[in-house]
């Protein structure tokens, strides 16, 4: 095959553009401080550095989500606190009535004390946090209880939760979700699952109280133990899911961690590497130019 002038001008042009594009590649990534610029320098890398932006961003959310199912457990459980304390205080009072000895007087200012008490435990029951009620299940603008009402004995046991027994779930992870909300009818009751009906048995034993209702009495006195294990239950749940809210904010920390490290590794430049690759592409380039002008110098009395 014969070698024209043509096609040794072609390869020097080509030579030279080559040698030029990877110095120039070479200086954008020093500039930038990216390996890679745009998808085409690595499609794999770029494939690579896409999905951990993705898996970041997503990281980002479910610590969002985590962050603020933080904020509504700790409510929850300021407001169970307080309703375990007031239930404690019910059965310390509750305990002064059972003998049957006391005077009109005594038993009229006790059962006002736990018309309060029964108020309180209401009012807590309506707990807000940003206008919605922490214990109406899903329904969030419905108020779950009626504090101001105190319903006389009656043989059939009213259901004084209005809202409903449906659990809102947020997303904590890729694959992991937790439950944020505790429902009013598993903490103070309603007339399903078996729970403690809590405001209707106070208002009976207010009633028994009243008129020195010994049997009903005692007989509340005992719906007051099992109320005051229901709503320590209910407490114990809101403590293990803020305590595993915890656990994946540090999990989710890690990965955050994990993932910043390999973007790193992947993108980010290494300027003492590039620097040596600078100066040997530097050291072609001109190798390239100085070869190239040196054939371009023959003419034709070069080949007589």
């Amino acid at each position: 095959m014969r070698i024209t002038p043509n096609i040794t001008a072609n390869n020097s042009l080509y030579n030279i553009q080559s040698s030029r594009a990877l110095l120039d590649s070479i200086q954008e990534k020093i500039s930038s401080g990216k390996n890679f610029n745009r998808v085409s320098d690595d499609p794999v890398s770029a494939n690579l550095l896409m999905g951990i932006n993705d898996r970041y961003s997503g990281n980002e959310q479910f610590k969002s989500n985590i962050s603020k199912a933080n904020i509504w457990l700790n409510m929850t459980s300021t407001a169970l606190d307080g309703m375990s304390k007031t239930m404690a205080d019910i059965k310390t009072l509750v305990a002064t009535v059972t003998n049957g000895s006391n005077n009109q007087n005594t038993l009229n200012d006790t059962a006002a004390s736990l018309t309060l008490m029964r108020q309180q435990l209401a009012d807590m029951g309506n707990t807000q946090l940003d206008d919605q009620y922490l214990f109406a299940g899903t329904a969030t603008n419905t108020k779950p209880f009626d504090s101001d009402v105190v319903i006389p004995p009656a043989v059939a046991s009213p259901d004084l939760y209005n809202g409903n027994d449906n659990v809102n779930i947020v997303q904590i992870d890729v694959s992991a979700t937790e439950n944020l909300n505790i429902t009013g009818s598993s903490v103070l009751g309603d007339n399903s699952g078996g729970n403690v009906n809590i405001l209707w048995e106070l208002d009976k034993l207010i009633a028994a109280i009243k008129v020195n209702d010994i049997p009903g009495i005692q007989a509340g006195a005992n719906q007051v133990e099992l109320a005051a294990d229901q709503i320590q239950r209910a407490q114990v749940t809101a403590a293990t899911r803020i305590s595993r809210l915890e656990f994946m904010d540090k999990m989710l920390d890690n990965t955050k961690n994990t993932l910043q490290t390999v973007y790193s590794n992947v993108q980010n430049a290494d300027y003492a590497k590039l620097a040596v690759e600078l100066t040997q592409q530097k050291t072609a380039f001109e190798a390239t130019l100085s070869s190239t002008a040196k054939i371009t110098q023959m003419s034709l009395l070069d080949y007589l």
